[in-house]
């Protein structure tokens, strides 16, 4: 196929707007789009950056809630071949400016309800020349006023797309989306019209099946990978995205039918939360809810069968990354084999990706023998292959072996007898005792096992004499329990000396990133 074949996110919202015209792309409290309208404001608002001189190339940050005018805002920049790079909106102003200055935006589209925020982040920000204000459901800051050129959606009837605009091919960069690493400057990962159209497609396979009249309740923060991987698969395939600007359990219950939602994907953390209101189920009509999906950590069996007994019995887990683009490129567990040991997996590759275990550091051709701990890598056409301003970390992670690109991911796991992955932690979260690798994993099932754990994780400090030792960050609801008391349940268990931990430290609340995964680098002091 040729280049100017293959679809781009521009030509695909054109398509939407010609084939479903008045079939509602996207939702939020307060707004409701067609896919006509979102086209026609994706455009006006893209009038809008032409006329403060954004061109093909430039960025354009976004510091907004999940909201339709976030999708019209990110929609205007993607019709003029501008890259948004959505912002990590829980930043300090100081940390949003560093990551300002390595994207060096032209303009920061804000969100009303943000107004304080964005003035502090444009006085520490020289490289952005304007600013546009964006009104959501979300009450605007009224005591202070950060000076935009432009409001939007209320100035939008103002400007008209009367000029073509640049070309935009399938293998341009598209969109900028932000890692969630847990210190220093998050890296931009650049995906594609490709890399994203591809996910798109991907996606339908692994929410098993989506058709125009499906429905997706989407409370993922807009910085993250996850907003993509709700939305673009949805409106590429006419159907319809419901925002939600925060995350609130009931809301959410109340929202499946009042929209008619059929899809959602939360983390097992906020399912777990979910459960843990005291929500009535039987009051609400969810007859028309299809799939449940969560993804970024291990779900427990117990919040699986709430989810089957009161929301839906189809789920999938998904394993992705943003350098993945996690729809075409890494690894999804249908309901049917959630069970038993299974629960552990994270499944198997998805539609047209391929995944290997390999040694650290090693090559797509030094895979290791089934069962085998090692590296997983991933190739698949979501995956990205550049990161912003730091071609030395995209040539560190991403190999190509002349065909296909490979994601080195630094996750460790292997496969089982049967092609399930297990992921085991990271790479760099292995401990390495007396030249002895031992996986985190491992130990920590261990000590979950305890009657009086509630969360560990397990890390490796410095020893003089071995060179790591093991340590357990324990979070317990009993609080006379000592570490003693732990030491004599290991050392019944089947871990070896070596394996079992030697400092235990109590915590009320194990550090977490902003995603809600483990900071295993704070547990070690590194950060």
């Amino acid at each position: 196929m040729r280049e100017s074949d293959k679809m781009t996110l521009r030509e695909m919202t054109e398509r939407l707007a010609r084939w479903f015209p008045k079939e509602e792309a996207v939702v939020d409290e307060t707004t409701r789009l067609t896919f006509k309208e979102l086209k026609d404001q994706a455009q006006q608002c893209a009038a809008l950056y032409h006329k403060l001189g954004v061109r093909k190339g430039d960025r354009i940050a976004l510091m907004l809630f999940p909201s339709t005018i976030h999708t019209v805002a990110l929609f205007g920049a993607i019709e003029l071949g501008a890259l948004p790079v959505a912002l990590h909106i829980r930043e300090t102003p100081k940390g949003l400016s560093q990551v300002i200055e390595r994207m060096s935006p032209r303009i920061l589209v804000y969100d009303a309800g943000m107004e304080k925020l964005a003035k502090e982040v444009l006085e520490l920000s020289p490289l952005v020349t304007y600013s546009v204000r964006a009104t959501s459901s979300v009450p605007g800051d009224t005591d202070v006023d950060a000076n935009p050129s432009a409001v939007i959606p209320a100035d939008l009837k103002d400007y008209k797309m009367d000029f073509d605009p640049m070309p935009v091919y399938a293998h341009d960069p598209a969109v900028i989306v932000l890692s969630s690493g847990t210190t220093g400057v998050p890296k931009g990962v650049v995906h594609t019209n490709y890399t994203l159209v591809e996910s798109a497609r991907g996606g339908v396979f692994m929410f098993n099946g989506i058709k125009p009249g499906d429905a997706i309740v989407n409370v993922i923060t807009t910085s993250f990978v996850g907003w993509y991987n709700l939305c673009i698969p949805f409106l590429n395939a006419g159907a319809k995205v419901v925002f939600r600007s925060k995350w609130d359990p009931v809301e959410l219950i109340e929202t499946i039918p009042e929209e008619k939602v059929t899809h959602t994907l939360l983390i097992p953390t906020m399912w777990r939360m979910l459960f843990a209101q005291d929500i009535d189920f039987s009051k609400y009509d969810l007859s028309c809810f299809k799939i449940a999906g969560f993804a970024g950590e291990v779900m427990d069996p117990v919040t699986l069968e709430k989810i089957k007994e009161n929301i839906s019995n189809r789920i999938v887990n998904l394993y992705g990354t943003t350098e993945t683009g996690s729809c075409s490129a890494g690894t999804v567990m249908f309901d049917d084999n959630m069970v038993g040991e299974r629960l552990e997996s994270v499944g198997k590759p998805m539609l047209n990706s391929e995944i290997r275990i390999v040694k650290q550091g090693g090559t797509r051709d030094e895979e290791l023998p089934q069962g085998e701990s090692g590296e997983v890598i991933i190739c698949g056409p979501s995956i990205a292959n550049m990161i912003w301003d730091n071609p030395k970390k995209a040539r560190e992670i991403f190999k190509s072996d002349g065909t296909n690109t490979w994601w080195h991911s630094g996750d460790l796991g292997h496969v089982d007898e049967d092609g399930f992955l297990y992921l085991e932690g990271r790479t760099d979260d292995m401990i390495i005792s007396g030249g002895i690798n031992i996986m985190p994993a491992r130990v920590e099932d261990e000590l979950r096992s305890h009657p009086d754990v509630v969360e560990v994780a397990v890390v490796g400090t410095p020893d003089e004499e071995w060179g790591q030792k093991v340590k357990a960050v324990v979070v317990s609801k009993n609080p006379d329990l000592k570490a003693e008391d732990l030491e004599a349940f290991m050392k019944k268990s089947e871990l070896a000396g070596y394996q079992r931990p030697r400092i235990y430290e109590f915590v009320e609340e194990l550090p977490k990133t902003a995603t809600g995964k483990l900071n295993r680098k704070a547990m070690r002091g590194e950060a």
